[in-house]
């Protein structure tokens, strides 16, 4: 890309976690908030080096040195401000970390009957050999590293690897006076590691955790049984190449394990001491310290789904717009549960991309198919670290009587779509829900998504062909409201911004709108170039990446574009068109990325419905008013927090106040709503 026009997507994936990473050491967001935020940098890094840098590792040298210094130096900020910062407060409030040179006799004692009766049969001490095969390191496991000599004096030095059990508990609670005394598992497993070396005296030791890359290599057109298959293949991306060596050793150990395993200086990073925040961030979760927590937020209920044999009469009067996570996720369990039940309900066919573990949503479709509906689900196998699950659930569909399939070969499918088919006075009628988000009830509660009831006929019928198209060898028909990828998503939003470029007057410039997660497509960058020139107005609410560089003179002038990072993270796609007044309005599975628009089947499709357009245009409006949680990107590439002397106004703070009145003024129980400057007494969710 020309550094001129466009942003390097690295750098801008890095920039997001910087965001998220100020937010961790923002001292106006609760202490276990704080913490964490710095989790959620923690696993966003541990998904970037599997996912990014092995394709880094093989390109420019430059760029690729470039992008660790930089991973590595937020990782180090992030680590520096726990240590300096969050322990000691930490420790104020009772949350300790014990040292193992600190233990009381009671809680040695405590320990010592923990390791022999539980942790000592988990332990296996892996000797490192020149004459033996090198050990395989699990992917994102911690290891404890020795140095050991023979207590017979010979003075030879060796070196072994322990893995620290991986399905133990991270944090042990020790026996104590204070409130939350814990030691690291780590530290239990070092403790007493002479006697897993009987015989041998301990040199020295520290802690080892390795990154592999995560890609899977597939051919789909020529395996026939691809579940098998990306079985097989899972097994052997745990033997990748590593893109990263976390180290927190002696240096002569240190410098052992790099030549032992073959990685090289700058995929190194020398940890201060706390592996794996995404695991110590667990701290938040538990009960307890209230008052070092935000207020809870409670998903609000729909009422026009609490009641089963209402769902049908409703939606073939209106459209319903549901969301997420200000309002339930309920709401479409209890309209897949209602066609589970139902014996007017003959067919329900839907698409699966990332699901919970326990899955209210694959139980009811199991139901579903055990009570004789035709069930049909299509399950994205290729959902990068959902794949076990997805196979696991897959498996007992099929076994339920379900039809299920995995997709079509070459693209992953990224649409969420529901399709009910029932039986009626008046003959067969179709009720449909999209979303924007995955049909999963816990990223539900913290995944910002909007969801989409209708019995329309001509969206239903569009779905219904949707469907033919990804089951069977149809081509894609024309359709008359949505558009998919990759048939013609990438065109449609071509004409929409081309056709907002013609219909721009003096007094009428136009406007786009959009609320995506990443912006990364060149075409669609040049059109929206393209319109700025032409005069038209153009906001964008980008989460994450972003390529595009608003504000640069007779390029994009007229582009702003914000990035709010806040409580529940911002994950729905709105569109909008001004359209010379005759304004559209448009929801997607997709992002303004080439993947989504080129190599997945994705759904772009109208809300037309007076209220529900002016319920998302509203929304769309909210977030370019927040002067809390936004963030405002500059034409240099960097972001700044938007300085206003206007009254605060925080944009999901906002939302849970609506949803919480709406709610109200139905006769429901009022609930809190989000106000992070009054942190309530009440369990995080």
């Amino acid at each position: 890309m020309d550094n001129q026009r466009y942003f390097d997507r690295e750098h801008s994936w890095l920039e997001f976690n910087a965001r998220v990473l100020q937010e961790g050491m923002d001292f106006g967001n609760p202490l276990l908030e704080r913490l964490k935020f710095l989790g959620i940098v923690s696993s966003n890094f541990d998904e970037f080096f599997m996912v990014r840098m092995p394709g880094l590792s093989e390109g420019e040298d430059d760029v690729r040195d470039k992008a660790y210094q930089r991973a590595f130096f937020l990782m180090e900020q992030s680590d520096r401000h726990f240590i300096e910062s969050l322990v000691p407060e930490l420790a104020r409030h009772g949350i300790k970390r014990v040292d193992r040179t600190a233990l009381t006799e009671e809680q040695r004692l405590f320990l010592r009957k923990l390791f022999d009766s539980e942790l000592m049969p988990l332990l296996t001490p892996i000797a490192i050999r020149e004459e033996r095969p090198l050990p395989d390191v699990v992917n994102l496991s911690l290891y404890l590293a020795l140095q050991i000599t023979p207590e017979s004096g010979t003075g030879q030095v060796l070196y072994a690897i322990v893995e620290i059990p991986r399905h133990y508990s991270r944090m042990i609670v020790l026996p104590s006076d204070s409130d939350y005394s814990f030691i690291l598992l780590e530290d239990v497993v070092a403790l007493f590691s002479t006697e897993l070396f009987p015989g041998y005296q301990i040199l020295g030791q520290g802690m080892m955790r390795v990154t592999r890359a995560a890609e899977l290599t597939l051919d789909e057109e020529n395996d026939e049984d691809f579940a098998k298959v990306l079985a097989e293949a899972l097994q052997s991306r745990r033997r990748s190449h590593i893109v990263r060596m976390e180290v927190a050793a002696p240096d002569e150990i240190a410098e052992f394990l790099k030549m032992k395993f073959k990685v090289r200086d700058h995929q190194i990073y020398r940890h201060p001491g706390w592996f794996d925040m995404k695991e110590i961030s667990r701290l938040s979760f538990r009960p307890g310290f209230e008052d070092l927590k935000l207020p809870p937020w409670t998903p609000k209920q729909v009422p026009e789904f609490q009641k089963a044999e209402n769902i049908w009469k409703i939606l073939k009067e209106r459209d319903i717009l549901v969301q997420h996570p200000y309002q339930s996720f309920d709401a479409f369990a209890s309209f897949l549960a209602a066609a589970a039940e139902d014996p007017d309900v003959f067919v329900i066919k839907q698409t699966l991309y990332r699901v919970a573990k326990s899955s209210r949503v694959m139980k009811t479709l199991e139901r579903a198919a055990e009570n004789g509906k035709q069930v049909t689900v299509l399950i994205e196998l290729k959902a990068r670290f959902d794949e076990a699950n997805n196979i696991e659930w897959a498996n007992r569909l099929v076994n339920a009587g379900a039809t299920v399939l995995y997709g079509v070969a070459g693209l992953k499918t990224h649409a969420k779509a529901c399709l009910v088919v029932r039986r009626e006075a008046e003959g067969v009628r179709r009720y449909l829900h999209l979303s924007t988000g995955n049909y999963n009830e816990q990223t539900a509660q913290i995944y910002s998504d909007i969801g989409f009831f209708t019995s329309r006929e001509d969206l239903t019928h569009d779905v219904a062909s949707f469907f033919n198209v990804i089951t069977g060898f149809s081509n894609p028909p024309g359709f008359s409201k949505i558009a998919i990828a990759p048939y013609g998503l990438r065109r449609r939003f071509d004409g929409l911004i081309s056709r907002e470029i013609l219909r721009a007057q003096k007094d009428r410039p136009g406007l786009i709108m959009a609320k995506i997660n990443s912006l990364v497509d060149s075409g669609l960058i040049e059109s929206l170039y393209k319109a700025s020139k032409a005069g038209v107005r153009i906001r964008l609410n980008v989460r994450g990446i972003c390529c595009l560089r608003p504000g640069v003179p007779g390029l994009s002038e007229n582009i702003e574009v914000v990035s709010v990072v806040d409580m529940f993270l911002e994950h729905s796609r709105i569109f909008y068109f001004y359209n010379g007044g005759e304004e559209e309005v448009y929801l997607s599975s997709a992002d303004w990325m080439p993947r989504n628009l080129d190599r997945r089947l994705e759904m772009l499709f109208p809300v037309e419905n007076g209220e529900n357009k002016a319920e998302l245009i509203e929304l769309l409006n909210l977030y370019f008013k927040d002067n809390i949680k936004a963030w405002r990107l500059m034409p240099d590439g960097r972001y700044g927090k938007k300085e206003s002397p206007e009254k605060r106004f925080r944009a999901q703070e906002v939302l849970c106040r609506k949803a919480a009145e709406s709610e109200k003024r139905k006769g429901r129980e009022r609930w809190d709503v989000l106000d992070p400057q009054k942190p309530k007494l009440n369990p995080k969710i």
